[in-house]
């Protein structure tokens, strides 16, 4: 019974579904494009000309770029050459000393001497005498204190004091990102003036990488913190965004390419920028062949273009 009951049910299933042919069924249409067949080869050199040409892009974008030393920045820097004169002054005194006050320390002293040789012997010989070793005192010790014959360490306080009063926000100002930032621009200025002279010295090498990095993570917090002060800040240290935001390492490509002692080679080319330079050179000295060859020719057709006026 439970058999026929099955039966039943499938005979029903059948018999309410019905089975539509497949002329009836709704087309669709398909858009296929036509498959090309391209070799292995073709392929192959199409990347390559492709490369080429991003290359040759690349080049000229960073041909484009002012490539600026990320240590001490562009050369000839309004703002240090400015520091080193005014360093350079007579005036300017050892310890913070002002000139007007040791004039008038020295003509107090003077003036008392004066008037004791007057009691002694006022004779206009001894008084002239007296005067012209005053003067001689004088010229002697602005020599010894004026700050163009001191030590190196006078000098750097002294720059540094100067950088200072010229970035500082506030009178007083000593933690601000831009005041550290030119001290340290100060600092490493004076490291490099060593390193130039001893290029064995690794210790100064290290200190000069270490404060790079620092002034450029104080800069990029002053980006963040106020913009405008840091561009300014940029342009017065002579750097860029580029040199705050790029990864710098103080290893022989960098020195090879600023030539922080020119004339000797560190990183060892390979044969293809070797023939690359090679290949400059000589289209260089090709060009300036060209070139008095062309003035060669015009010089002579302008002397023959005056003998018969002549």
């Amino acid at each position: 019974m439970f058999v026929n009951s099955i039966r039943k049910t499938v005979a029903m299933s059948s018999s309410s579904s019905m089975v539509v042919p497949l002329a009836q069924l709704p087309t669709r249409g398909f858009h296929a494009t036509g498959i090309t067949s391209i070799s292995k080869a073709e392929k192959k050199l199409k990347s390559i000309e492709k490369k080429k040409k991003n290359i040759a892009f690349k080049n000229a974008v960073e041909s484009k770029k002012e490539k600026v030393d990320p240590v001490l920045g562009k050369p000839d820097n309004a703002f240090i050459q400015r520091l080193k004169l005014e360093i350079s002054e007579p005036n300017i005194l050892i310890k913070g000393y002002n000139l007007a006050d040791v004039d008038k320390l020295l003509f107090g002293a003077k003036e008392i001497r004066l008037q004791k040789i007057k009691e002694q012997d006022p004779s206009n010989v001894t008084l002239e005498l007296t005067e012209k070793e005053e003067r001689e005192k004088r010229d002697v010790l602005l020599r010894i204190m004026t700050l163009r014959n001191a030590d190196n360490n006078e000098k750097q306080k002294k720059l540094t004091t100067l950088a200072m009063l010229e970035f500082q926000r506030f009178e007083g100002d000593t933690g601000s990102s831009e005041v550290q930032a030119a001290v340290m621009t100060i600092e490493i200025y004076n490291l490099m003036d060593h390193i130039q002279k001893n290029p064995q010295d690794l210790l100064h090498i290290r200190k000069v990488r270490m404060l790079t990095q620092k002034r450029q993570k104080l800069l990029r917090y002053l980006k963040r913190d106020d913009p405008q002060r840091y561009f300014w800040t940029i342009e017065k240290l002579g750097l860029t965004d580029e040199n705050v935001h790029m990864e710098f390492n103080m290893d022989r490509k960098y020195m090879d390419e600023f030539e922080i002692w020119p004339g000797r080679q560190l990183v060892k080319i390979n044969k293809r920028e070797n023939e690359e330079m090679k290949k400059k050179r000589r289209m260089e000295k090709q060009a300036l062949r060209r070139a008095l060859h062309a003035k060669t020719l015009e010089k002579a057709a302008a002397e023959a273009s005056a003998e018969p006026a002549a």
